[in-house]
Parts: structure tokens; sequence; C-alpha cells
């Protein structure tokens, strides 16, 4: 029940018009029947505040080292609500249920109290792990797969406790937390809840202990890590590629549970289904296991998008019987106990009442009900609407809907559309992020290189994740992890290919073109050229400036986009500032290249003389006649337009990749980038190969721009010779 771990105050000792509670109902004049209808208001319908007294707020709940929480629950379960602190700190005992009309009878422990009759309490500053999971490790065994325990914890098995991250007061940083008696813990940022958004993440993160040594925390480098991951993606992710216990991936609260060990029975309205979509018995597993002791369940979480970083989540999809009324805004959820009224009535007589239930079947034979097939639904609406009439409720200007994760139907056959976020099944289920539960780095995603999750086998990518509970033969409806988190098949198989080919190749690449121009060198020799009785002018001094800048800033992005791609062991902040040099180099590039293209680019049309070129493969495989060319010969031509179409790739890819947001053009962008850059890098070094060793004198060229003196007007002849023999 709600009150076991809510620490009083509030609504639990308030009602809206912000009267206590017990003194309202005491007072006559107010009318107030204990137990009774009392005008079927909510804060007093068949309530005994009078009798039961209220829960005020209880600060030793939290701050008194070994509160007795099992004691104050059952006073609660009693409904002595006015017993259940005194019971709670250890100062006495009660005998009496009111829940059993009876009249409690407190006695205090008076070994405990002093002469003064005061009490010396072992009350603690802060908090200690045990008081805080009292009410969190049952409640988010079931919502999160939390297990708290030293076996699965990093943290919790390095001694941390809950408020070193969970921080408050004075030693709070966040101002919205922070201060002497400012009574508001810490607190993440949760999808699925609304509980005091303006506060959220004001608790520590990862990187407040893991950059600034806070707490000893190791300060981590995350070597060969390129820094957008730490931008795109949680630290959970990688750290969490496990959860060690259950957690419910399905609530279907449209069936009866028959299942044992569930207490109250009204709890049996729900069915839950564990992340291999196989049912669970959740509230048998409670009573069943001792707190901290669940067993041992091993699943890889979800990963979703969620505030444009990647999480591992838990998403509860539900499936429920609504009210829809005409005109109105959502779907609302008749009281549970009617639901289970109907079904536990239909059980004890199935042929007479709402015979229509017998049609639900367990199509798939796991043993639980499941509704999906369309009779299957029209016979719970139209269960469900016999039952509201029968009651005296109305229906008019309503209808009884069938809800299913992001859809409903009327009728079985019609379904419509529920709006929801990305990383929901509907917002009718919850979504909780992970962040506990951590495992040490050596153990996380990454260790073991990139291809832990960028590979086709990877199941960062391509692990089944549940669509839909249920298809016609109530088996699950499943896609990849890839397409839920947006990623397309090109983009993917991109990714594959870089990180299994061209990552683990690149420099072999390279080296293999550096053995083949040596090859080239040995075999044929360079050229010669004939000697000429003058120089004439072939570049101007702004174009040979132009070439000098395009030579030094390819260099540069060349050597950063090598080092980067490599493995490395760098820090990702070294990584980052490689890839700053290399952002400002592409800007640099663009602008030469731009140049480049303004002043060649005419002078790198096709002519006459380049299919002779082409024919006789410049000269450079032994040809020994006369080769006349114009400015330009044909390969420097070629290699113009082929370095032009690769350094466009370059260009929009890099400006993609520094600019753009979606990721899943990143990926295509980034697969497209590293081909073209080998491209370019290949292309490159055949032609300073050509134009300087295979070319003797060639280099004087590049400095002076002067060559030997044209023979004919634009057609200077250059004689290839072969080797000598």
């Amino acid at each position: 029940m709600c009150a076991v771990c809510h620490p009083g105050g509030g609504c639990a000792e308030f009602d809206r018009s912000g009267n206590r509670y017990d003194q309202f109902a005491a007072d006559s004049k107010n009318g107030i029947s204990p137990g009774g209808i009392n005008s079927l208001d909510g804060d007093y319908f068949k309530a005994k505040w009078a009798e039961s007294g209220v829960l005020e707020a209880d600060c030793l709940i939290c701050h008194l080292k070994d509160y007795n929480n099992e004691g104050r629950k059952q006073q609660i379960k009693a409904l002595n609500f006015r017993r259940a602190a005194t019971v709670g700190a250890g100062f006495g005992k009660v005998e009496g249920s009111v829940s059993k009309g009876e009249h409690p009878k407190l006695t205090y422990d008076a070994s405990i109290f002093q002469e003064d009759g005061k009490v010396l309490l072992p009350v603690v500053k802060e908090v200690s792990n045990e008081n805080c999971l009292f009410c969190h490790r049952e409640t988010d065994w079931k919502k999160r797969g939390s297990s708290y325990s030293a076996r699965t914890d990093v943290h919790i098995r390095a001694g941390l406790r809950c408020v070193d991250c969970h921080v408050t007061g004075r030693r709070a940083e966040d101002s919205r937390i922070a201060g002497r008696e400012e009574h508001q813990i810490g607190k993440g940022d949760d999808p699925g809840t609304l509980v005091r958004d303006d506060l959220d993440n004001t608790m520590r993160r990862c990187e407040d202990c893991h950059s600034k040594g806070i707490l000893n925390a190791p300060i981590i480098k995350h070597r060969g890590l390129p820094p957008v991951h730490l931008e795109k993606i949680a630290c959970q992710t990688c750290h969490l590629p496990w959860r060690q216990v259950k957690a419910a991936l399905v609530q279907d609260a449209s069936v009866y549970n028959t299942s044992p060990r569930i207490a109250p029975p009204p709890k049996r309205i729900w069915s839950f289904y564990d992340p291999e979509m196989k049912p669970w018995n959740y509230y048998g597993d409670v009573l069943g296991y001792p707190e901290g002791l669940q067993p041992l369940f091993q699943f890889r979480p979800v990963l979703g998008w969620y505030k444009e970083r990647l999480y591992p989540l838990n998403r509860v999809y539900t499936l429920w019987v609504g009210i829809r009324a005409e005109g109105q805004k959502g779907i609302n959820y008749p009281h549970m106990k009617d639901i289970f009224t109907m079904w536990n009535r239909h059980l004890s007589d199935p042929d007479d009442v709402f015979p229509l239930l017998k049609q639900i079947k367990d199509d798939n034979l796991d043993g639980f009900l499941e509704i999906n097939r369309t009779e299957e639904v029209t016979a719970i609406l139209a269960s469900v609407a016999s039952m509201l009439t029968a009651k005296g409720a109305s229906l008019e200007g309503k209808e009884v809907v069938f809800v299913d994760g992001d859809r409903y139907t009327a009728d079985g056959t019609n379904w419509k559309s529920i709006a929801k976020k990305r990383y929901e099944y509907s917002p009718y289920g919850s979504v909780f992020k992970l962040s506990h539960d951590i495992t040490p780095a050596r153990n996380a995603l990454g260790a073991k290189g990139c291809s832990d999750c960028h590979s086709l086998e990877s199941e960062f990518f391509f692990r089944d994740i549940m669509v839909r509970p249920f298809d016609g033969q109530g088996k699950p409806v499943v896609q990849k992890s890839a397409s839920f988190m947006g990623y397309s098949p090109t983009a993917l198989s991109l990714m594959d290919f870089e990180n299994k080919v061209l990552r683990r190749s690149v420099f072999w690449f390279i080296f293999a073109v550096f053995v083949l121009l040596l090859f080239h060198y040995v075999t044929f020799g360079p050229k010669r050229l004939v000697p000429q009785d003058s120089m004439a002018a072939q570049y101007r001094t702004g174009e040979r400036i132009i070439h000098y800048l395009s030579l030094i800033v390819f260099a540069m992005l060349a050597a950063t986009g090598l080092i980067t791609y490599s493995a490395l062991p760098l820090s990702s902040s070294t990584i980052g500032q490689l890839h700053t040099i290399h952002h400002y180099s592409g800007y640099l590039f663009i602008v030469s290249f731009l140049l480049i293209i303004s002043v060649w680019s005419r002078d790198m049309a096709f002519g006459r003389l380049d299919w002779k070129w082409f024919k006789d493969l410049g000269g450079y495989f032994g040809y020994r006649d006369d080769l006349r060319l114009g400015r330009f010969n044909a390969g420097q031509k070629l290699l113009f337009w082929m370095l032009l179409v690769v350094f466009i790739m370059l260009a929009v890819t890099g400006l993609i990749l520094i600019w753009a947001k979606g990721t899943n053009l990143r990926f295509i962008a980034h697969g497209t980038h590293s081909i073209a850059a080998l491209l370019a890098i290949i292309f490159v070094m055949g032609h300073m190969y050509l134009g300087a060793l295979a070319n003797p004198g060639a280099s004087r060229n590049i400095f002076e721009g002067r060559i030997g003196a044209l023979r004919e007007k634009d057609e200077p002849v250059r004689k290839a010779r072969g080797p000598k023999h």
C-alpha cells in the first residue's frame, strides 16, 4: 500500500480543503459517519479517520538508525495510523486494530525513556542505505530491475551511500536545493514521472565524480572513445549492459491472474510479463524472496532517446479496459475493484455470470490469459459495459474501449492511435531510466573495442525488442533495437563496413599503395626530361601559394584524421582536441580548394592531346616517344576531377558531422567521409609520387613555377624514357 513508503503529512494528514482528517471527521457538525458512504466524498468515503487518526510527517523514517519500518507497516495495514510512528520509532507496542473494529491500546516501553520523560535517539544526519531501500528496493525491482546489492553495483561494493549522490542541504551544489535546512533531496530526471520536475538533475552526475575525483572516484579518461559518444550517449548506456534481476515489461490489467501467493486478492487484476515476455508472478516473488535476495535474471535493457541522449530504459507496456467520454481528453480507468469483482464472480460461475468472458483464452499456452483476438476484445468490452450498467453507471456519451499500448478500440476491429512520445509504448505506461547496479569499466560496453556495438552481430543494434505483446496467435511482435533508435539499414551497413573492413585495414591500404609506388619506381624508374636550354614560367606566384596552402592543410587533415581513426589509446579529451584541429583545418581546406577551382578549372578541360596521353599511359610504363602536352597533362586533369568529387564528398559529410543532430544521418555521413578520406589520401600519394619522384626535377616546378622552355606555344614537349639497361 502507498502509505507504507510515504512518510506521512500532506494527503495522508489533510483533505483537499486543508482540514485535518481526524479532527474534521470527529466534529459531529460535519456529519461524517465512520466507514460510511459520506456523500461519495473521496476524502471520507468508507474512511474511519476519527478512530484511525492520521499519518503525520515522520522524520525518523529516514533519520533514525534501525527504524522499525516493518512495525510501522503493520500498524498502517491495521488502520492504526495514529500509532504507526510510535511503533516505528520503537517507543512501545500496540494491541488491537481499527480495521477489525477494535480500540487499539498503546503500551510504552518505559526502559527507553529517561527520568525526565524524554528519549535519547540515535538520530543520523546522513541517511543509511537500508532506510532508503525499505521503500525503494521492492518498487524498483518491478519498475527498473534494480537489485541494490554489492553483487550487482560497483558503487555499493565500494561503500557509497545513496546520499552521496542524492545530496541535500549544505552538501548540495545545485542552487535549487542547496542551503541549511533546505530539505529537498537531489533527484534525477525520469521520463515517466512528473513529481517535482522543477528539481530534475539536482543530484550528482557521473561526470561530477569521475572528472573531478569527488569522493576519491577514479578520473576516467575513456581512452580511444571519440567525445561525440559522451555527448550523445549517457554513461549508464555503456555501464549498464545487463540487468541482474527482472523488471516488468508488460502490465496487463484486463484479465484475471490465478498465480499463487498474491495478496491482497484485488491485485489479481494485474498480470506481469518479464523482459522475455514470459509470465511473471511478481507479487508471489515479493512474498517468496527475502528483501534484497531477488533471483538472478539477466537481460539487456532497451536503449532509447530521451532529451537527445541515449539511455537504458525500462518501458512498461499496458493493456486495460477504459472509459472514453465524448468531447473529453484522455481515457479513464474504471475502479480496479469493479474489474476484479467482475472476474471473480465470473470464475465462480462461468456459465451464468458474464459468460462472454469464457471466450478469452490462453492462446499461447503460457499460463496467463491474454486478449489478442477480435472476439476476445468484444467479449471483454461487452462484459465491462454490462457490469457498469448493472452497477447503475451511466454510459451515455461514453464508450467502453480496450487499450492496447498506443491504440484503442471500441469494437475490436477499428483501432485509433494514441499520441505518445518517442520513448514510450503509450502515455499510459511508465518509462523508467536505469541508473543503479552500475558495471565496472572492464565489463562495460566498448571494453572489447568498437565491435561491442558497431557491428551487425552486436546486440546493441540488432537484438529483438518488443513492439506489441501479442499477435493473433498470442506471440510477441518484435523489431530490431536499431529500428527503435531510428537507424536505417543503409546507415548500419555503412557502420558495419567501416568497422569491420575500413577501420581495421585503412593503414594496410595506405601501405599497399606505398608498396605499389615503390614497385613502379624500381621496375620502370623515373621519367627523364629532355634537357632544355632555357626555363619558362608555368605557374604564377599566387597559384603556387594556393597549392602550398592546400597541401599543408590536407596534410593536417590526413594526420589528425588518421590518428583519431587509429586504435591509439588516446584520452577522449585528446581526441576531442584533435577533432577540433581537424574541423578548423577542414574549413581552411574548403576555402583553399575553392580557390584552386577558380584558378585552374578552365585549364582542366580535356583536349585532343589528352587522348594520346591516356593511350600511352603518360609514358610512366616505358613509353619512349615524345608526348605533346598542354599546360596540364591528362593525368593531372583526371586527378583534378577525381579530387573534386572526393573533396565535395568530404566537405558535405564533414559539415554534417560537425553540425547535424540527426544520428542516422551522422552514421551515413561518417562512413561516407571515411571512404572519401581514404580515396583522397591515395590520390594525393599518387600525385606526389608522379609529380616529384617519377619526374626528377619536377619539384622545382612546385617551388619556382618554371619548367623547360616550350617547344610550341602552350604545348611543352617532354620525352619520357624507360629504364636504362
